[in-house]
């Protein structure tokens, strides 16, 4: 991809950032996830951070019961929740409402490769969709040196060559 989950994972890990917010969570959705098993991930993740242990029966909550467990530890506190890799809009809306607005300056991340799921999640602040676009031809190209020739410049006998592999990466920076 473009390097969402990289640049998000620069942030999430920052210092600065999880000084700022009393409680993270990280979560991966995958195209079919099981919504029960990743509301209790985030649970786990939240409890952690006290070092206590989940609530009784968590294994046993249903969906709904697990969202209000979130919904309720979450309240009165300053959070950042990252959601990554989100297919659709049903992914978002499963989660949505284990998140409080609570005033608290708490913040949701989400990625997702698809704009319309981004442009729903942030409905009520459109400005914060961030799009990421593939690197420029240079700037792919001087990836490509550093990563493949650890250096700013490729050997003369190997350009036709690079460049046929660049032409294929479409400036991904994964691809590279």
């Amino acid at each position: 991809g473009v390097g969402k989950t990289t640049w998000v994972k620069l942030v999430y890990e920052n210092s600065e950032v999880k000084k700022h917010f009393m409680f993270c969570a990280w979560i991966v959705l995958t195209q079919y996830f099981k919504t029960g098993d990743l509301l209790k991930d985030i649970v786990q993740q939240l409890y952690y951070v006290l070092r206590e242990p989940s609530p009784e029966g968590i294994d046993t909550m249903s969906d709904h019961e697990l969202r209000v467990e979130i919904n309720k530890f979450l309240q009165q506190r300053r959070y950042l929740i990252v959601l990554d890799d989100v297919w659709n809009n049903d992914a978002w809306n499963t989660f949505k409402h284990a998140f409080p607005n609570n005033k608290e300056g708490s913040r949701i991340l989400l990625t997702t490769r698809r704009s319309e799921v981004a442009k729903n999640a942030s409905i009520e602040s459109p400005d914060k969709v961030y799009a990421l676009n593939p690197l420029s031809s240079e700037e792919a190209w001087t990836l490509f040196c550093r990563k493949t020739f650890r250096s700013n410049s490729c050997p003369p006998h190997l350009e036709n060559v690079s460049q046929q592999i660049l032409g294929r990466c479409e400036g991904l920076p994964l691809a590279l």
